[in-house]
C-alpha cells in the first residue's frame, strides 16, 4: 500500500514493491501473479474505507439531519485526501481492469443505495416531496465523488479545495434537494 501511496500505479513497478517490503522478486510471486492483482487488493481497501466513512456525527445529540450530511461528506472527502494517489490510481484503472471497475461500481452502488434508504426515511418523516430516491441518491453521490476526484486531489500541483468548505457547500445542496431547508432542527 505504501508504494501505491507514493507512486501512481502507472508508473509503479514491482520492484519497488519489494523493495519497500525487503524481500526478491521471486517472492512477490509467491503471493501475486502480477502488479494488478495486488493493486487490486489496495483498492479494495481504500473503497471499504469509503464506504465504511461515518454517515452521523457522534456529537450531533439533537439529530440534525444538515449537519449530519456536513460531517458524513468530510469523512468521505478525508478519506479521499488521506489516499489520494491511490484514489487517482482506481480512477485510472477502473476502465481497463473489470476488477477495479467492479469494485468501484459495488463501492458507487452501495452508497447510493444507503442515500436512496436515507430518503426514503425523510420521506416517510414528511420532508422530503415527491423526488424520486434512487435518482437523486445516484446524483447526490455522484456529485461528491466527482467534487473529491477534481478538486481534493492532486492532478499533478496542490489539491485546490479546502475539504470544510467543500463539504459545506455540498451539504447546502444535499440539504436543499432533499427538502431539509425548509425544516427546523
Amino acid at each position: 500500500k505504501q508504494v501505491f501511496e507514493e507512486i501512481p500505479f502507472p508508473d509503479s513497478r514491482i520492484t519497488d514493491i519489494t523493495a519497500r517490503a525487503g524481500v526478491a522478486s521471486g517472492t512477490f510471486y509467491t503471493y501475486f501473479d502480477s502488479k494488478e492483482e495486488i493493486f487490486r487488493e489496495v483498492a479494495a481497501a481504500v473503497l471499504a474505507e469509503m464506504s465504511a466513512a461515518p454517515r452521523r456525527d457522534p456529537d450531533n445529540t439533537e439529530g440534525d439531519f444538515i449537519r449530519d450530511i456536513e460531517y458524513a461528506s468530510r469523512q468521505y472527502f478525508l478519506v479521499c485526501v488521506r489516499n489520494p494517489v491511490i484514489v487517482a490510481s482506481i480512477e485510472q484503472v477502473a476502465p481497463g481492469d473489470r476488477e477495479v471497475m467492479a469494485a468501484r461500481r459495488s463501492t458507487v452502488v452501495q452508497n447510493v443505495k444507503r442515500g436512496e434508504r436515507w430518503i426514503r426515511r425523510l420521506q416517510d418523516l414528511g420532508i422530503c416531496d415527491d423526488i424520486d430516491p434512487w435518482t437523486t441518491a445516484m446524483a447526490l453521490h455522484t456529485m461528491n465523488v466527482r467534487i473529491a476526484y477534481d478538486h481534493l486531489l492532486p492532478h499533478g500541483e496542490q489539491a485546490e479545495a479546502d475539504v470544510d468548505m467543500l463539504a459545506k457547500a455540498v451539504t447546502r445542496i444535499w440539504a436543499r434537494t432533499v427538502g431539509l431547508e425548509k425544516v427546523e432542527p
